[in-house]
């Protein structure tokens, strides 16, 4: 045993050391993560994009700045701010209980492991990076645990991680599919996240090392996890995936897929310093084999549907094999239509919200409309059961910790690439429930106290209100009830009854807790994570006339561009219209990028006029950037064109 898990670590360890250590980026001091956006392709000349983190949405007005309208509302908290605060949720969920909590089964990662990603990431702060003290990486992830701390976080430094231990008597020792595999998922799209060099910066830069190097450890973890999961979990019979006492959770194998694929492509793009192509080689092969495992599996449920349909889109946009993509795009138009019987779904709001997710996912993956008349019914029936004074659902008073991730997921896959007449509503909905559920209820045990989030630089703490980091009320760890405080997790379950939350189970269980950090991180989506893939633009038949332009609006306000990332299709004409809501502040958009290529706009205020118009052609695939030339640190994003 002991030479097997050697061997894996060695097989990590390898995969490090062999990256390469250049980066492309700049540096410089950055904000908090804005909303992509997708750029409309064909939008008529009158229609004004509103910048919102949806993918080919039209002309809809979503309201970021108004209070959700809930009892009790926080004046501070709006769509902005719940977009910020999804984030930093994210990140304070999956680092204290993969690093620090001890619930699971750990390893020691090799030191030389560690010292290759600390030079590969580079650095000029002094002292930075540095590895916390006491740090307990899982390999593995329990079922569940009391969230209780065992000692006085206080009497402990800030970087030593034995403040954040659990209770290893009140751990159910089993580890689940689906827990296992939506931690590595986590930690394979926060990879993806800490490796964006416009907010994190590059080796080169004066900020950001301590956060890339986080990117290199939380990736290391997610194919640590995964290979333990291949080793361990994997029924060499059958090729399924079971818990570790013998159960089979369908779900958690179309998760463990996902995931699979995920780190399969992280380690496969040659434009991430997680490249290898040796790891890639082993997750591709683990996606083929559990991919031929689950053959003509039908979901039997709305979640296993949404899960199947999120693996599926994940398989056909990073497997290597064309017959393979082109099989899992076949499996989701056949596993999708079953489910336009909107009966399947009616259970609750929950069902009919991951039912929702299931259908968008499939409608963004092979363009197929005729999915989108189930979509509107369970809205309607969404809709109809909403009550926007409460935040909450008037047929539901128990929420588990997984329909709170299902619902924010539904609404947000709404909100993203849903029907254009639904997003708006859809987004004040969604607002509503949030605030209600993660920021009123009591779910949220505890945060980091102010303007801070778990391992953040002083440049991430820049953002307008506290409420974009957690809910007012959201106590720190230590004030969080018990002898010591609880960890920065969510309960497991909450109830609203006689107009009042309760939090009915504060215990953590790794599925449905890492299920909702990964809902928070895909809201917007931010940086680098991936809600839906890019496949559409993929499948267009040879020849195929291309839509007449492009265009797109993004928006300068709070010396910050509202949008991060515009996909652009290649050799087609784009239209940016840049919008300066930033008062006397000037302000500019100025792109290059491959080629040579260089367009902006003059620099102007808003007395000056509020807009200018960019028109330009990107007849070179690839990464370009844009900047305000004013505030070059502070305001820059990337344009991928495809």
């Amino acid at each position: 045993m002991k030479t097997k898990r050697t061997a894996l670590l060695l097989s990590v360890a390898g995969a490090i050391l062999t990256i390469a250590a250049a980066c492309s980026g700049g540096g410089g001091s950055s904000r908090a993560p804005a909303p992509i956006v997708t750029a409309t392709q064909g939008a008529p000349q009158a229609a004004e994009q509103t910048a919102t983190p949806s993918a080919g949405s039209t002309a809809t007005q979503i309201d970021f700045s108004s209070p959700s309208g809930i009892d009790g509302a926080d004046p501070e908290f709006n769509y902005s701010a719940m977009v910020w605060q999804g984030y930093w949720l994210s990140r304070d969920h999956f680092g204290p209980l993969a690093m620090g909590s001890g619930m699971g089964i750990p390893f020691e990662p090799p030191m030389e492991m560690v010292t290759a990603a600390m030079q590969m990431v580079g650095s000029k702060e002094p002292g930075m990076p540095f590895l916390p003290e006491n740090i307990l990486p899982l390999q593995a992830v329990f079922r569940s645990g009391d969230t209780a701390l065992t000692a006085d976080m206080t009497t402990f430094s800030p970087t030593d991680f034995r403040a954040l231990r659990l209770d290893p008597s009140t751990f159910d020792t089993v580890v689940g599919v689906e827990g296992q595999a939506q931690l590595m998922l986590k930690e394979s799209q926060w990879a993806r996240n800490f490796h964006t060099a416009s907010h994190f910066g590059t080796p080169e830069s004066d900020f950001g090392a301590q956060q890339r190097f986080l990117g290199m450890m939380v990736s290391m973890l997610a194919q640590m996890q995964g290979q333990y999961a291949m080793t361990t979990l994997m029924d060499p019979g059958t090729g399924l995936y079971r818990d570790s006492d013998g159960r089979l959770d369908y779900r958690g194998n179309w998760t463990m897929l996902q995931a699979l694929a995920d780190i399969a492509g992280l380690t496969g793009d040659q434009s991430l310093r997680y490249y290898n192509p040796d790891s890639h080689t082993m997750f591709a092969m683990a996606v083929g084999r559990l991919f031929t495992a689950l053959g003509d599996r039908k979901p039997e449920t709305a979640d296993e549907f949404a899960s199947a349909m999120r693996a599926l889109s994940y398989v056909a946009w990073t497997a290597d094999d064309q017959a393979l993509r082109s099989g899992a795009l076949d499996r989701i138009a056949r596993i999708a239509a079953d489910w336009t019987d909107v009966k399947r779904a009616d259970g609750g709001p929950a069902e009919r919200s991951a039912a929702i997710v299931g259908l968008l996912t499939a409608v963004h993956a092979t363009g197929e409309s005729g999915l989108l008349g189930a979509v509107k019914t369970h809205w309607e029936a969404l809709a109809a059961d909403f009550d926007p004074k409460t935040g909450t659902f008037k047929s539901k008073t128990v929420y588990s910790v997984d329909d709170v991730a299902w619902i924010i997921g539904g609404l947000n896959s709404l909100v993203q690439v849903g029907p254009a007449e639904l997003r708006a509503p859809a987004a004040k909905a969604l607002v509503a429930f949030y605030e209600a559920t993660l920021d009123q209820s009591g779910l949220q045990l505890s945060a980091p106290p102010g303007k801070d989030g778990a391992m953040a630089g002083e440049f991430e703490k820049d953002l307008p209100s506290i409420v974009y980091y957690h809910g007012r009320n959201t106590p720190p760890p230590p004030m969080a009830g018990g002898k010591f405080g609880r960890l920065m997790l969510p309960a497991s379950e909450i109830a609203f009854e006689g107009g009042k939350w309760t939090v009915t189970n504060t215990r953590f269980e790794s599925a449905g807790g890492m299920h909702l950090a990964n809902e928070l991180n895909w809201l917007g989506p931010h940086l680098g994570s991936v809600p839906f893939p890019p496949l559409r633009s993929e499948q267009t038949p040879a020849g195929a006339t291309p839509a007449a332009g492009t265009r797109a609006t993004i928006t300068a306000k709070n010396v910050a561009f509202d949008t991060a990332l515009l996909e652009v299709p290649v050799g087609q004409q784009v239209q940016v219209r840049f919008v300066n809501s930033d008062g006397e502040t000037p302000h500019n958009f100025h792109i290059s990028g491959p080629g040579g290529f260089d367009a902006k706009t003059p620099i102007f205020k808003q007395s000056d006029g509020g807009s200018r118009e960019l028109t330009f052609t990107l007849t070179t695939p690839g990464e370009y950037t844009f900047v305000c030339d004013v505030h070059p640190n502070q305001m820059k994003g990337k344009i991928i064109a495809r």
